[in-house]
This record gives structure tokens, C-alpha cells and sequence, in this order.
């Protein structure tokens, strides 16, 4: 089942009404704050920007060459899911996609679970061994140094081109990466450690359990830019007939700032709840689709605050909680925080390809 081509584009005007609205507060049981839009955007660009430190840029460029390395492994599927600043950026390619790359990574279309719980996550001949990077041959080879854990194995990362992305020759060492595994016949966790000079930037753990129903995968951890930064939990869980996703990223340094996405799909409906809670406000989008109507409500610090109403081959009908259309202010106060709404909504088209329908 994949969300029709109108209902896209009438969620992502329903996101930019939604980002008009506002952001917000720390404490749940906290009375809300008012609305700052400039507050929130800076929430919102503190939360992308603790994923932005040298060693991580290193790592995203090391990740191919690490999977290479591990093969059709756990431990390789791992690295292909490490959580990026495009869960939260229309330039990078959002929650949604994000989603997507999971299910990809861990289910085929049929819905069978790959890669196999029966294959190792990594092999014996690579535990305890640290790997470098080789330019003569572009890839990582096992190197006599020490220092790797002795139930995983280590890769140096270095300092990238920040146009090719490829490592500035000659290599200059920025930190490594420490990944270990626990499995069983039925589940598998392998945890990804990112350190670079003694402080450790990325840190996550994904987990894995499958059945004969169901693929659940947990990638849960925290990132860190040496200011700011960003824990996340982020759940998929996969079935032949439904897609639920539920995702939350939170921001300590920065009030307890948090976002909270909820969704379940199957082959009738789309439902879906986002929250947005800091020190500036907060605001909840919620509602449902078909593959023909849908209609979501959005509510700023408790109060209703606009409807939408969508229909094939309309546009969507947006008002404000007295019936009258918002203001071109309204629409544009929180800009910024666009890309993270609209993905959250799109989500879906792309997260249900990789399981069939």
C-alpha cells in the first residue's frame, strides 16, 4: 500500500500549517510556554547540529567501507541504519526516508527478515582486530594494532574532503569506531561506539528481534556535538500487513526540547501523531487518511489552533480554529521547521515499499 501522490502533496501543506503553529516545553507535566518561533527554530537547528562534529563526518564517510568489511551481517545492517541530521532536514532526506532505509536494511519484500539471526553479526577472524583504511586499495584491511574489543572490532575514522567526502590524503586520524554484537536464535543487538580524543560523540544500540509475524527493530542512543545533545529512540516494527513507527528525539542541553512522531499504516489508513514540546511551546498534529479523504487537526499548547480536511483531486481546505483561513504570518512563523514535519507525514510512501503490501 503506498500513500496516494495527493495526499503527499496535502500533507506537506499541512506540515507548513503545522510549523506555523509552533513548538514546545521541556516538562510534560509543566504548564506549556508561550510560543517562540525563534526559539523553537533554534531547538530545531541545535537538535540537527549535534550530529555535526569531524569524527561523525569521518564515520558517514568510513560506513560503506565498514560494511564491506562485515558483509550480510547484523553488524553491517547496523551501520547502514546510524541516525544522521537528515531525520530532521529537508536537504537530507528525513524521518520518513530514514524509516524506509530501515525496513530496507532488515526486510526484503516479501517481508522476510534479512539479514539472517543465523548468521554471525561478526565473523571470529575479525573480533578483537582494528582495522585501517588502505588508499592503495580504498578499502579498510586488518591491521596488527591494538586496542579493539575483544568480542568486536575497531575502524580507525579519518578527517574527510569536505567536498568529496573521501579521507584527506595523507590520512589524518580523527577517532574510531567500536562495534560489538550479542545475538541469539531469535535477536541480535549490536552497539556502536564513535570516540574521537577520549570523548565519545555516538553511542547507539540497535536491537533486533523477529517471529513468524514480525520484524521490531530498536535503534536507540545519543549523539553529541561536544555542545549540544540529541538522544534517540527510534522504534520500526514490520509486518505483512502494517508498518508502526514510533520515534523520539530529545534535547537535554536544550530544555528537554523534544520531538515525538507516532504512526500505524496498513492497507485502509494512515494515522499519524506528531508532538513538538520545549521551552517555547507546543504543538500536536494528529488525524487519519484513506486513499481518497483524510483530516488532521493541530492544537498550539492545548488549544485547537486549525483543521484540514483533504479530498482527491482538491486542495486542502485549511482553517483556523474560527473558521477563517490563517495569515500569511501564521504560515510562515516557524519555516524551519518545515522539512521536519513534512517528512514525518510522507514518512509512510516510502517506509511501506520495502515490505509489500
Amino acid at each position: 500500500m503506498r500513500v496516494p501522490h495527493f495526499a503527499r502533496r496535502s500533507l506537506a501543506a499541512l506540515a507548513l500549517t503545522a510549523a506555523a503553529a509552533g513548538c514546545g516545553g521541556g516538562d510534560s507535566n509543566a504548564p506549556d510556554a508561550p510560543f517562540d518561533p525563534a526559539g523553537t527554530t533554534s531547538d530545531v537547528g541545535a537538535m540537527g547540529a549535534s550530529f555535526d562534529s569531524p569524527v561523525m563526518e569521518g564515520y558517514a564517510s568510513a560506513s560503506e567501507g565498514i560494511s564491506a568489511v562485515l558483509g550480510a551481517s547484523p553488524a553491517a545492517a547496523a551501520i547502514m541504519v546510524t541516525p544522521t541530521k537528515a531525520l530532521l532536514t529537508g536537504a537530507g532526506l528525513g524521518a520518513g526516508h530514514y524509516a524506509a532505509a530501515v525496513a530496507k536494511a532488515y526486510a526484503r519484500p516479501t517481508g522476510v527478515i534479512r539479514p539472517s539471526l543465523s548468521t554471525a553479526a561478526i565473523l571470529d577472524e575479525h573480533l578483537g582486530v582494528t582495522f585501517v583504511y588502505d588508499t592503495a586499495t580504498d578499502g579498510y584491511e586488518a591491521s596488527d594494532l591494538s586496542g579493539a574489543p575483544a568480542d568486536g572490532a575497531r575502524f580507525i575514522v579519518y578527517a574527510v574532503d569536505p567536498i568529496s567526502g573521501s579521507p584527506i590524503e595523507p590520512l589524518v586520524e580523527v577517532g574510531y569506531a567500536d562495534i560489538v554484537t550479542t545475538e541469539s536464535a531469535s535477536a541480535a543487538t549490536v552497539r556502536v561506539e564513535l570516540v574521537s580524543a577520549g570523548v565519545t560523540y555516538l553511542d547507539y544500540a540497535v536491537g533486533l528481534t523477529a517471529n513468524s509475524s514480525a520484524i521490531t527493530i530498536d535503534v536507540s542512543g545519543f549523539v553529541t556535538n561536544g555542545d549540544d545533545r540529541v538522544n534517540f529512540d527510534l522504534d520500526t516494527r514490520l509486518t505483512s500487513e502494517a508498518v508502526v513507527l514510533d520515534y523520539s528525539l530529545t534535547v537535554p542541553t536544550r530544555g528537554g526540547f523534544r520531538i515525538d512522531f507516532e504512526g500505524e499504516a496498513n492497507a485502509a489508513t494512515v494515522t499519524t501523531t506528531l508532538e513538538a514540546r520545549g521551552p517555547h511551546g507546543t504543538v500536536t498534529i494528529a488525524g487519519s487518511q484513506s486513499a481518497t479523504t483524510g483530516s488532521y487537526e493541530v492544537e498550539v499548547n492545548g488549544a485547537l489552533f486549525a483543521t484540514i480536511t483533504l479530498s482527491e483531486g482538491q486542495a486542502p481546505v485549511i482553517a483556523g480554529a474560527d473558521g477563517e483561513a490563517l495569515t500569511e504570518a501564521e504560515l510562515n512563523a516557524l519555516a524551519a521547521l518545515f522539512a521536519v514535519f513534512t517528512e514525518g507525514f510522507g514518512f509512510f510512501q516510502d517506509l511501506l515499499a520495502p515490505v509489500g503490501s
